[in-house]
C-alpha cells in the first residue's frame, strides 16, 4: 500500500529513502525535498523539528491591555500555530497523506521527536485521510540494516511520550508567557534604563539562574582565611617527593606553632622513614555513555560549551557515524552485537593494534551501566574513521568522534593498575606524610588516555633515610568554590533535575544570549549585573519559584504522563493551580520590588554598560585612527561576522579583519608602519595549518588603494618570529 514516512530532519529523510530502496527526489521549494522510492510507493518527507509552537492567542497579544493572570486561568489564552517557515512542510503532509494508506512517524525516537511526529504533524495527515493507518518507526542509528530491521516490526505510536512533551510544551508555555510578562511590567521602569524589552522568565532557566547566583554570591562574599603549611622536598634516586606535615594545615591560631616547627627544622637534611606501606588498586574501565555522561566528558576533555557538544554529537548521528545521542541508557542489553562494530576497527591506524588485541584476548563485552532505559543504546560508534575522513563535517566532529570511539572501544579494555605508596616519615621529630601514586599497568588508559589522572614515575624506595632537599613554610589563604562551567552546570542540573537531557545545553546558551549569564576565563560562568540584580529582587517576593524544588515536581508529573501513570489534561491542570498560587504570591507582594528601583538605576545602568564594553571581546592596545582615544575592540556577531570596532559606540568606526582563519592579536609587537597592532591568523585546510600575518589598519587601507595589504607584501617592513622588523 502507499505509504508515507515522516521524519524530523532533512538527512534523516534522505538516509531512511536510501535504505529503503533506489530513490527519486522531488524538490517542493528551494529547502524542501521529498524522497520517494517507486519501488515500494513510498514518499518520506521530512520536517524542519518542529512545525508549530504556542503563542498567545490575538485576545492575549498585547502586553499592556491583558491581565497576565488569565493566561493561566484561561484556556484560550494560547493556541498551537505554525511556525513561519512551516507552510510548505504542511502543504507535502497533506499533499501525500492523500495518496497514502499508511502514514509511518520516524521523528527522532525520544519524547521530542514523538511530540513532533504525533501531535505537530499527524493532525494535518488525518485531517486530509481520516482512515489513514499510523505507526511508528523507532530508529536508534540511521544505518541501512537497522531501518530495515526496524521498517519490518513497526511499532504503535508511542502516544504518551508525545504527550507527555505536549504537557512540557504547554506548561512552559503558560508559565514563560504569564511570568514574563507580569515581571517585565514590574520591571519596567528600570528596563527603560538599560535598554532591556522585556525580562525572560522560565521555569527551569529562571531556577538555573537562581542556582548560579547563589555560586557567585558565595564567591563574593567569601572570606579569605590565613593559614600555613609546612612541606619538605625529599629526594631519592633523582625522583622529588613532596611530603607534607601531618598537622597540616595550621589555622590562624596556631601561627606561631607552625613558624617555632619550621625554626626547629628547617636546616635539617634527613627524613626517616617510619613506615613505607604500598597497595596496589585496580582501576575499571568506563561505563558506557548516555546523554548526560557524554556532554559532560566532551565539555571537560574539549573545553567546549554543551550547546556545541550536543550538536556536533547530533550531526554525527545524522550522517550515519554514531547512534543516537540522546539516551538514558549507559547499559547495554545482553544481546546488543559488539563486534559487528567492534571488527572495523582493525584497520585502523590508531585504534587497530588495541583493537586486535581485544579479539585475541576475546574481550568482547563492554562493562555494565546502572540503566538500560530501553529506549536506545548508550552512543555508540556504527562506522571506523580516520581523522582525514571526508565523512566529516570540520575539526570538532573529528575530536568529538574520536573520543566517543576510544571511550567506545575503552568499555572491553583492560583494568589498570596503579601503586599507591605510603611515607610516613620523621624530620627532627616533626612527623610528615607522603604518598606516591604511580601507574603500573595502562590497562584501558592505552586507547583512553584523556580518562587518565595525572601520575608519578614509577620508583621503588627502599632505603631508611631520604635526603631533604628543602623544608618550606608557607603562607596560604582559603579560596571561595569556582565559578560553574559547562561541565559543572551540567552535573548540577542532572543532580537538581533541571531540564532534560536534550535541553540543558540550550538553556545554558539561553542565560547567556539574554545576558543574564556571561563567560569569563576558562569557560566559566558569570552571572551579569542585570541576573545578579532580577534574582536579588524576586528572592524577596518568589523565592519558591526560583528554588528547584518546583521544577523537579514538575519533571516528575511529566515523566508520569511518559509512564501511562497521569493524563496530560491531568497534569496540566495540576501545574497551573500549583503555579497560580506562586503568580498570585509574586503579586501580592511586588510592590517590595518596586521600591528598591530609584536607588540602583544608576549604578546598574553603568554595570550594564561595561559588561556590554568588555564582553568576551578582546581589545587592541592601538586606539581608534579616528578618534585617537578609545581601544579597538575585536567584535563577533552572532551571525559570525567579525572586524573591529572603537570600543565608544558613538564614534562607530570599524575596520576590516579576515573572514576567516583563527585571530591573535600580537602583544608583543606593533606595526612600524602605522603603529596599529599586528593580528596573526591561522587557518587549517585539509589537516594543514597555513599562517599569515596583518595589521587591520594598513589591510582596510589596502582595500581603498587596491594594493596588497597582507604583511608579507609590505616593502619596508616583515613578520620575523612574531614581530615586526625592519626588511634587510
Amino acid at each position: 500500500m502507499p505509504t508515507l514516512i515522516i521524519s524530523e530532519k532533512n538527512k534523516a529523510a534522505k538516509g531512511i529513502a536510501e535504505a529503503l530502496g533506489p530513490v527519486t527526489v522531488i524538490n517542493k521549494t528551494k529547502f524542501l525535498k521529498v524522497y520517494q522510492i517507486p519501488s515500494k510507493n513510498i514518499y518520506v518527507v521530512p520536517l524542519r523539528g518542529h512545525i508549530l509552537e504556542y503563542r498567545n492567542t490575538a485576545q492575549y497579544k498585547s502586553w499592556t491591555k491583558t491581565d497576565p493572570r488569565e493566561i493561566i486561568t484561561n484556556p484560550k489564552s494560547i493556541d498551537k500555530v505554525a511556525i513561519s517557515y512551516a507552510n510548505p512542510y504542511i502543504k507535502a503532509l497533506i499533499e501525500y497523506s492523500k495518496l497514502c494508506d499508511e502514514c509511518v512517524i520516524a521523528t527522532d525516537a525520544d519524547i521530542e521527536g514523538c511530540n513532533i511526529g504525533l501531535f505537530d504533524a499527524l493532525p494535518f495527515v488525518t485531517k486530509a485521510n481520516r482512515n489513514i493507518q499510523v505507526n511508528q518507526l523507532w530508529l536508534s542509528s540511521l544505518e541501512k540494516k537497522e531501518i530495515i530491521s526496524k521498517y519490518r516490526n513497526l511499532i504503535p505510536p508511542k502516544w504518551s511520550w508525545g504527550e507527555s512533551g505536549e504537557a512540557r510544551a504547554i506548561i512552559d508555555a503558560v508559565i514563560g508567557f504569564s511570568s514574563t510578562r507580569e515581571v517585565t511590567n514590574t520591571f519596567q521602569p528600570i528596563l527603560k534604563e538599560i535598554h532591556n524589552k522585556f525580562v525572560s522568565i522560565g521555569r527551569v532557566q529562571t531556577s538555573l539562574l537562581y542556582l548560579i547566583y547563589l555560586r557567585d554570591l558565595e564567591i563574593e562574599q567569601f572570606v579569605p582565611e590565613l593559614y600555613w603549611t609546612i612541606t619538605a622536598n625529599l629526594e631519592h634516586k633523582n625522583h622529588t617527593i613532596k611530603a607534607v606535615h601531618i598537622k597540616n594545615p595550621f589555622i590562624k591560631e596556631k601561627e606561631s606553632e607552625a613558624k617555632a616547627i619550621f625554626q626547629k627544622i628547617k636546616n635539617e637534611k634527613v627524613a626517616i622513614i617510619l613506615n613505607n606501606t604500598k597497595e596496589s588498586v585496580v582501576i575499571n574501565p568506563p561505563t558506557p555513555l548516555n546523554t548526560s555522561k557524554a556532554l559532560v566528558l566532551l565539555t571537560k576533555t574539549l573545553r567546549i560549551s554543551a550547546k556545541a557538544a550536543m550538536n556536533t554529537m547530533n550531526s554525527l548521528y545524522l550522517n550515519q557515524i554514531i547512534s543516537y545521542p540522546r539516551t538514558d541508557s549507559d547499559r547495554y542489553s545482553p544481546n546488543f552485537d559488539h563486534i559487528q562494530y567492534l571488527k572495523n576497527f582493525k584497520p585502523h591506524t590508531n585504534y587497530g593494534p588495541y583493537t586486535i588485541n581485544l579479539f585475541k584476548e576475546n574481550r568482547m563485552n563492554p562493562t555494565i551501566g546502572k540503566v538500560d532505559a530501553g529506549d536506545h543504546p548508550p552512543i555508540t560508534p556504527l562506522v571506523s574513521l580516520e581523522q582525514k575522513s571526508l565523512k566529516f563535517e570540520n575539526d570538532l566532529e573529528k575530536k568529538v568522534y574520536d573520543i566517543l570511539a576510544r571511550h567506545y572501544l575503552a568499555l572491553f579494555g583492560k583494568h589498570a593498575k596503579e601503586l599507591r605508596t605510603k611515607l610516613k616519615l620523621s624530620i627532627k621529630d616533626e612527623v610528615f606524610t607522603s604518598q606516591i601514586v604511580a601507574l603500573t599497568y595502562s590497562g584501558f588508559y592505552e586507547i583512553a588516555p584523556f580518562l587518565k589522572k595525572v601520575y608519578q614515575p614509577l620508583f621503588e624506595i627502599q632505603t631508611r633515610n631520604l635526603s631533604v632537599n628543602k623544608i618550606l613554610l608557607s603562607e596560604k589563604e582559603t579560596q571561595p568554590p569556582p565559578h560553574y562551567t559547562d561541565t559543572t552546570i551540567l552535573k548540577l542540573m542532572e543532580r537538581k533535575h533541571l531540564g532534560t537531557k536534550s535541553t540543558r545545553p540550550t538553556i545554558i546558551k539561553i542565560l547567556v544570549d539574554r545576558k543574564l549569564t556571561y563567560r569569563v576565563a576558562r569557560n566559566r560562568f558569570k552571572i551579569t549585573e542585570w541576573g545578579k540584580f532580577l534574582i536579588s529582587e524576586l528572592i524577596k517576593v518568589w523565592l519558591p519559584f526560583l528554588k528547584p524544588e518546583f521544577t523537579r515536581f514538575v519533571e516528575k508529573l511529566l515523566e508520569d504522563v511518559k509512564e501511562n501513570r497521569k493524563t496530560m489534561d491531568s497534569v496540566i491542570n495540576t501545574v497551573k493551580k500549583l503555579f497560580l498560587d506562586l503568580f498570585d504570591k509574586f503579586r501580592n507582594n511586588k510592590n517590595a520590588i518596586t521600591f528598591q528601583f530609584d536607588s540602583v538605576k544608576a549604578n546598574l545602568k553603568t554595570a550594564m554598560q561595561q559588561n556590554s564594553t568588555s564582553k568576551n571581546f578582546p581589545q587592541t592596545t592601538s586606539k581608534c585612527p579616528a578618534c585617537k582615544v578609545n581601544p579597538m575592540k575585536l567584535v563577533t556577531t552572532s551571525q559570525k561576522r567579525r572586524f573591529l570596532a572603537c570600543s565608544d559606540r558613538s564614534c562607530k568606526t570599524y575596520l576590516s579583519v579576515p573572514k576567516a582563519g583563527r585571530i591573535t592579536i600580537l602583544e608583543s609587537t606593533t606595526c612600524l608602519k602605522c603603529g596599529f597592532d599586528v593580528i596573526k591568523i591561522l587557518k587549517r585546510k585539509n589537516n594543514k595549518s597555513t599562517v599569515y600575518y596583518i595589521c587591520p589598519r594598513c589591510w582596510s587601507e589596502s582595500f581603498k588603494e587596491g594594493t596588497n595589504g597582507f604583511c608579507s607584501a609590505c616593502e619596508n617592513f616583515q613578520i620575523s618570529k612574531d614581530q615586526c622588523v625592519k626588511r634587510n
